[in-house]
């Protein structure tokens, strides 16, 4: 089996059909959050989303006979202190709501009953398998031999895998975004990134020399958010020059489209690495290449 040679943010940024990757996926990102809006309040929030994640991974990680890895709710809120997540406090109301939701189950260990462990349900593990789809679809896209089909097909035991992985690139994740200006003022902001994603989905077609064209008042709507929120988080933007306004009205800067493009790359150049690895741990009979390839869909 050849292997190919990994990929950096450079080389995926070069590729000629990578204004292509860009529009899948924007368009991607919008389907699996645009109007939902209260999901989107307990999803989006940056703390929520996080132990979302967190859940998840520490579930994939989980193994029975070594209780350091247990997925217990003091080992979440201890993570979640260590990196300013969240407070012990502020983790138990986030979870709590992620289990009213239909997000999280808590079960006894079997191996003492006393302890009590978190696990992603079902309707988590679904969403989660659509929301990693949307970062591998755009790689199918770019390259296509072999492609990535386990994470486009939504295959559960490549998902557990990188999920497991993941969890030794969270810093590294951490790194690329604070040295991204534009990802690291509008990701830690409540529907920050959604918001940017929609920019760049109704900007696309701007002309950077004419007045802004495109109307910000409802994009909040979409994502549970008020207008006074997009407002004041668009003002804050257009002071570090990622976008210009003209009364109600915005359209976002090449430095702007340059950040969003770099912050793709980035996590486009991780996931093709978490790939890599999850595909050489995965036994045999695990391997899910041979199932049915996804098509891509022409835009």
């Amino acid at each position: 089996m050849e292997i190919q040679p990994l990929l950096s943010a450079n080389d995926i940024l070069a590729q000629p059909r990578f204004g292509l990757a860009r529009e899948i996926y924007v368009r991607d990102m919008l389907e699996l959050h645009e109007n939902q809006p209260a999901e989107n309040r307990l999803l989006i929030d940056g703390g929520a989303a996080t132990i979302f994640m967190s859940v998840i991974i520490m579930d994939a990680g989980h193994r029975p006979h070594d209780r350091a890895t247990w997925p217990t709710m003091q080992l979440l809120k201890r993570q979640m202190e260590a990196h300013g997540i969240a407070s012990w406090r502020r983790t138990h109301d986030i979870v709590r709501r992620l289990a009213d939701t239909g997000y999280i189950s808590a079960y006894r260990a079997p191996n003492d009953r006393r302890v009590t462990l978190l696990a992603p349900t079902d309707r988590m593990l679904i969403h989660d398998r659509r929301a990693l789809r949307v970062y591998y679809h755009p790689l199918h896209v770019l390259f296509p031999d072999p492609g990535y089909p386990e994470p486009v097909n939504h295959d559960p035991a490549f998902h557990r895998m990188a999920r497991e992985i993941c969890a030794a690139f969270l810093a590294h994740a951490q790194q690329f975004i604070l040295a991204n200006p534009v990802i690291a003022f509008f990701l830690p902001r409540q529907a920050g990134h959604m918001i940017l994603t929609k920019l760049m989905h109704v900007c696309a077609h701007q002309d950077d020399q004419a007045p802004p064209q495109v109307s910000f008042l409802k994009i909040g709507d979409s994502f549970g958010v008020s207008r006074t929120h997009v407002r004041k988080l668009l003002q804050g933007a257009a002071e570090l020059g990622f976008v210009r306004l003209s009364g109600n009205s915005v359209d976002v800067t090449p430095k702007c489209r340059a950040g969003f493009d770099r912050f793709l790359a980035d996590t486009m150049a991780g996931h093709d690495l978490i790939y890599r690895m999850a595909k050489a741990r995965m036994a045999p009979g695990e391997d899910a290449a041979a199932a049915p390839i996804a098509t891509v869909e022409a835009l």
